[in-house]
């Protein structure tokens, strides 16, 4: 393998979670951009290698640049629903079953770290994306609970906190990334 080849292949693997498609032009011209390099100062390969910058600086800013792809938010916000569905503090008290309450709360913190997670490292949009899921989750979860629990009660002050706290999922989604963008230093366009 080439020393181009090789460089292109480590900014494809820093590249990975990017819409295919958008990866594969962005390959393609900075393909043609080192050949052109190359061409212009004698056909030192290495040097135009060291003018682009490192592989892995450059398919991360490339990520950075136009986000992650649509398979990898949806599976995002896959896992932002799955670790919601628990999260609903329903204490289910008989001979069927006991959901402990302290257990709710531990998948709920799990559930906020990873739609904060989601929101810094794939943006608002991600983490928009995966706080709605996880809110839908919720309460779907609740629902279910009214549904099938023979003389649940549901008071108005725990399902206006249920909504409220659900609500905060998908802020919580939107505020990181959007403070990353507006924090973060201006950079040189590739």
């Amino acid at each position: 393998m080439t020393p181009p080849e090789e460089y292109l292949e480590q900014v494809r693997r820093a590249m990975s979670g990017m819409e295919p498609r958008v990866r594969d032009d962005i390959l393609l011209e900075l393909r043609s951009h080192i050949a052109e390099s190359t061409a212009a100062n004698g056909g030192n390969v290495n040097a135009s290698l060291v003018a682009v910058g490192s592989a892995e600086d450059v398919g991360h800013h490339y990520r950075e640049l136009y986000g992650y792809g649509r398979s990898y938010k949806i599976l995002f916000a896959a896992i932002a629903f799955f670790l919601a569905f628990p999260s609903v503090p329903v204490l289910a008290v008989g001979t069927e079953s006991v959901f402990p309450y302290a257990l709710s709360i531990v998948f709920l913190v799990l559930a906020a770290v990873w739609i904060l997670r989601v929101s810094v490292a794939a943006g608002s949009r991600a983490g928009i994306l995966a706080g709605f899921a996880a809110m839908v989750s919720r309460l779907a979860a609740f629902a279910i609970a009214a549904v099938t629990l023979a003389g649940a009660e549901t008071t108005a002050t725990g399902l206006g906190l249920l909504i409220a706290v659900s609500v905060m999922l998908v802020l919580l989604g939107w505020i990181p990334g959007t403070a990353k963008k507006a924090w973060s230093a201006p950079r040189a366009q590739l």
